[in-house]
Formats: C-alpha cells, sequence, structure tokens
C-alpha cells in the first residue's frame, strides 16, 4: 500500500471512529442529563431556608425524569419524588402553624403524590436475593424471601410519621369538596393500617372502621352508590356502630332498587336500634304487607305505635293492615290521624281521598236512583274526595290509581279542563 493510501485510509478510519464516538456521546447526554436533573433535584431540596414555591420548583426539575426511559425505573427516583412532595406537605404545615394562609387542596394533594410515588419507589426497591439456582432465598425468622433495599426504610419511615396526616387531610379535602382526594386520602390510611409488615402501622379497628365509613360517604358523593355499601359495610364488621352507617347504606340499597338488602339491613339496624327510629320498622311492616302476611305486619306496628304514638307513616300503615283485614272504613281513623299529623303525606292523603271516591263508588252502585238525582248524592263525594287526591297528586304525581281516580272524578263532574290537564301529564 502506498503512503498516500496508508495515510488515507487511516485518516479515513480515525475519522469513522470520530464520528462513532461522538454519536455514542450525542445519545449518552439525554440518559446523562436526566440523571444530573435527580441529581440536581436532590441537591435543590438540600437548603436551610427552603419555602413552599422552592420545593415546587425543585420538583419541576426532577419531573423529567420520571418519564425518562433510563431514570424512571430507578427507585432512587421515585424515592426522590416521594421526599419532595413529604417536605413540601410538612412546609405548608409550618406556614399554616405560623398563621399564613394556606391552600388546603395543594397541600393535601402533596401528600397523596407522595404516597403514589412511594408505591413505586418500594416496588423498584425491591430486590429478592435469590441462590445459586436462582430460587428465592426464604428468611428462617419471618418465612419471607429475603429482599435487599436501598431507598426503601427512608421512605417507609416517611410514611409511617405521616400516617396520621392521610385521615386529616381526608378530612380537609372533604371539607373543599375534593370528593376523588378525599377518598384517595383516607383509603391510604386504612391500607396501611392493615399492612403487617412493621407494627408501627397498627391503628384501633374503631378508628379505621370510621375513616371506612366517611370514605363510604365521599364514595357516596361520587355517585359510586356500590362502592358506598361496601364501605359502609367494612365500617359496620369492624365495629362502627353509629346509626348514620346503616342509614345511608339503605339510601344506597334503595336508590338501587335492591329491596330484599333493604329488608335485611332494616332488620339489623332494628335489632341493634329497637323503635327509637321508626323507619327501620316501617322498612319491614311493609315487606310484611307485600307478602300479604298481615299478623305479623300488625304485630310489628302495634309494638312500635307504644313508643311512637304520632308518626304519621305508623299509622298510615296500621290503616292499611286494618283495610286488607276488615275494610276501609274501619281503617279511615287512622288515615285521617295521618295526615292530621302531617298533612304532606301523599299516601295519608290519597288513602282520605280513596275512602270518600269509594264512597262515591258504592252508592252509585248500590243506589236506584238516576240521573240528576243520582248525580247531587254522589257527586258531594266526589268534591269531598278531590281536594285530598289533588294535593297528594301534587306530592307524587306517579301514583297511577290516584290518576286514574281523578280521570274518573273530573269526567264525572264534568271537569274538562282538569280532566285534559290530567290526560296530558307527562312525568
Amino acid at each position: 500500500m502506498s503512503n498516500f493510501a496508508a495515510d488515507f485510509y487511516e485518516t479515513k478510519i480515525v475519522k469513522k471512529i470520530v464520528i462513532l464516538l461522538a454519536v455514542t456521546l450525542a445519545l449518552a447526554v439525554p440518559a446523562g442529563a436526566q440523571q444530573l436533573l435527580v441529581d440536581q433535584a436532590k441537591k435543590a431540596i438540600s437548603g436551610l431556608t427552603m419555602t413552599v414555591d422552592s420545593y415546587n420548583k425543585a420538583f419541576s426539575k426532577l419531573a423529567p425524569a420520571l418519564t425518562d426511559d433510563e431514570t424512571r425505573n430507578r427507585a432512587e427516583t421515585w424515592a426522590l419524588a416521594n421526599r419532595i412532595k413529604i417536605e413540601l406537605y410538612d412546609k405548608y404545615m409550618d406556614n399554616r402553624r405560623v398563621g399564613k394562609k394556606v391552600d388546603a387542596k395543594a397541600m393535601g394533594h402533596a401528600l397523596l403524590d407522595a404516597y403514589d410515588y412511594s408505591l413505586i419507589a418500594l416496588k423498584l426497591d425491591t430486590i429478592h436475593i435469590l441462590d445459586k439456582k436462582g430460587e428465592p432465598v426464604i428468611d428462617k425468622k419471618t418465612k419471607r424471601p429475603k429482599v435487599r433495599t436501598k431507598y426503601s426504610k427512608d421512605v417507609v419511615n416517611r410514611l409511617v410519621e405521616h400516617h396520621d396526616a392521610y385521615r386529616i387531610v381526608g378530612s380537609e379535602l372533604y371539607n373543599v369538596k375534593d370528593w376523588e382526594g378525599a377518598y384517595k386520602a383516607w383509603d391510604a390510611y386504612c391500607l396501611m393500617a392493615t399492612r403487617d409488615d412493621d407494627s408501627r402501622w397498627r391503628k384501633p379497628d374503631s378508628l379505621v372502621a370510621e375513616v371506612r365509613y366517611y370514605q363510604g360517604i365521599t364514595a357516596w358523593q361520587k355517585a359510586d352508590t356500590i362502592d358506598a355499601i361496601r364501605l359502609f359495610s367494612i365500617a359496620r364488621h369492624m365495629g362502627y356502630e353509629r346509626k348514620e352507617a346503616y342509614d345511608y347504606a339503605l339510601v344506597c340499597l334503595s336508590d338501587l332498587g335492591n329491596d330484599a338488602e333493604v329488608v335485611k339491613l332494616a332488620w339489623e339496624a332494628f335489632l341493634k336500634f329497637g323503635t327509637s327510629d321508626p323507619q327501620y320498622i316501617r322498612i319491614m311492616i311493609n315487606d310484611f304487607i307485600s307478602r300479604e302476611d298481615y299478623s305479623g305486619a300488625n304485630d310489628l306496628i302495634d309494638d312500635a305505635l307504644l313508643t311512637h304514638p304520632d308518626d304519621d307513616e305508623l299509622l298510615n300503615l296500621k290503616g292499611l293492615i286494618i283495610e286488607n283485614q276488615e275494610d276501609i272504613y274501619e281503617a279511615f281513623p287512622y288515615y285521617q290521624r295521618c295526615i292530621e299529623l302531617n298533612d304532606s303525606n301523599a299516601m295519608g292523603l290519597f288513602n282520605v281521598g280513596r275512602y270518600f271516591y269509594n264512597k262515591a263508588i258504592e252508592t252509585r252502585q248500590n243506589s236506584r236512583l238516576y240521573g240528576k238525582q243520582l248525580a247531587n248524592l254522589v257527586n258531594p263525594m266526589y268534591r269531598e274526595a278531590l281536594p285530598y287526591l289533588e294535593k297528594s297528586f301534587a306530592i307524587n304525581p306517579n301514583n297511577e290509581e290516584l290518576r286514574n281516580a281523578l280521570r274518573d272524578i273530573y269526567y264525572k263532574l264534568g271537569e274538562a279542563d282538569k280532566l285534559q290537564a290530567i290526560e296530558s301529564y307527562r312525568y
């Protein structure tokens, strides 16, 4: 090879090496840059005069590293994110203690983010120790696989120190109507309380039960009725014995139309609270009536009326039982007493109006009069029924039997406008 050719060849090789090196360095820069951001963020929170703003700026520096392929799979990245958010929460609390105005929602979400980041950090930091065969090494004391960690201890310590804070910020977020945030905070609190890997997590069951109840309220606020029912059930079974845990669950079950579960829970509440709240016994009596077990319903309602003699709903139910066992005339005094106590009781109004309407129907069927003479006899009864039926319709227009009665009365009385109005009513 000539000197020229050799020089050319060597130059070409050198250039190629330089180009490859440049490309390699160029490709390495982004990953190095992301790790540099982690280091910069770590340095940024080491100052002695940290503020809410400086913590937020430090997290902004770290944020790209949370999505970069090189750094997002490192426990260090997420452990640092957890630390920044925890310390940001602490700074908010420091500001509040000295009387500064604090954004409760931002403070709460700093703690929620810290929890999310802790889960990722702990997952990435948990490396199973394997034996020569590649099988997990089991710890003889704990009977669990042995693991090696670097950041987990600090992450767990931060969570343990702030465990109660999750319960508190749940209340704060609830107060600002951040239902999702409150739900998440209370869920994190309860999940930590059920961990068995560290005795420091343990909280009294009664306290966890109360938090689950409030979490159920937030689920209900979010219109997640099924989840609310689940949480109210957990709260009750963990020892939350206040009656609202039953009452809210009954509302949710009713919204779902789950009559069997409504009755079952009403019985459970009745056995616990007795007749102190007649709503439970009303549900049970309605169930007896729907199954035509009037004897059982009558026994329950008589017991309830001993302690709640002026409960309009119970009196209306008593009337229904007597009507089914005897007739509407024997039941009428109970219906009448019902609306005396509550003139907005739709069913009581309907039953009183139905009494006069039925009386008119029976009179027509049994009378030997015709035409105007018959009308003069029965029309006053129709008019006596109307105020009760019309008021009941205004409260509950979905009662089809009531609508049919009004149609018939308007027709018999020749009130065409009212008949047309009720025929065209849409609900």
